[in-house]
C-alpha cells in the first residue's frame, strides 16, 4: 500500500495504463489505490482527491465505454457514491490514441500490455503520424515501439515501466533507436 520504492503512500503516486482496454491492470491498480487510501486517509467522502492518481488511455470506443461503466459500477461496490464514481472514473480514463495524447504529465509507475500491431497493419496515416513524432518508429517497427518511447518520456525520474512485450526488440534492426 505504499510505494515500490519509498514510503510513500500509493495515492500519492501517479500510474498510467496507455492501453487499458477490459480493464485487467486497471481494477487492480483501483484495488490498490483505495485500499491505501482508505489505510491512510479513512475520510471516505474525499475520494475526489484521487483524480490525478491514475490516468489510462483506451483507443477502441466500444471498449472504452464498457469497461467505463464497468469501472464506475466497481467504485459504487466501494462505497462511492454514484456522482463521484462517475466524476474518479471521467477524470481517470481517456478515449482516443495514446501515442498522440499530449499533455499527460508525468508518472511514477507506467504498466500495461500495449498492442501488438506490425506496421504494415496500421493505418497509413496514422503510421505517418507516428513516424514524424516517434524516432522509434522506423524500419518494420511494431506498433508497442513507440509505446515503449512514449512512456519512458512521461515516466518520472526514478519511475518504474513494467510492459508485457516482446522481446523482438532487443534483437531487430527496428528496434535499434529504442535500445539506444
Amino acid at each position: 500500500l505504499v510505494g515500490y520504492d519509498q514510503n510513500i503512500p500509493i495515492y500519492e503516486k501517479r500510474i498510467l495504463e496507455p492501453s487499458f482496454g477490459n480493464g485487467n491492470f486497471l481494477f487492480p491498480i483501483i484495488d490498490r489505490l483505495i485500499n491505501s487510501w482508505r489505510k491512510f486517509k479513512p475520510h471516505k467522502s474525499a475520494f475526489v482527491s484521487l483524480k490525478n492518481s491514475i490516468r489510462a488511455v483506451e483507443i477502441h470506443k466500444e471498449t472504452f465505454e464498457k469497461t467505463h461503466a464497468e469501472l464506475t459500477q466497481y467504485l459504487i461496490t466501494y462505497g462511492i457514491s454514484s456522482d463521484e464514481s462517475r466524476s474518479l472514473v471521467n477524470a481517470w480514463l481517456n478515449q482516443g490514441d495514446y501515442l498522440l495524447v499530449s499533455d499527460m504529465g508525468t508518472f511514477d509507475y507506467i504498466v500495461g500490455n500495449p498492442p501488438y500491431i506490425r506496421h504494415e497493419l496500421i493505418p497509413a496515416d496514422d503510421l505517418k503520424k507516428y513516424r514524424k513524432r516517434y524516432q522509434t518508429m522506423r524500419d518494420k517497427a511494431d506498433l508497442y515501439v513507440p509505446f515503449f518511447e512514449k512512456s519512458l518520456s512521461v515516466l518520472s525520474p526514478g519511475g518504474h515501466l513494467g510492459f508485457i512485450c516482446s522481446d523482438r526488440w532487443m534483437k531487430n534492426k527496428y528496434g535499434r533507436a529504442l535500445r539506444s
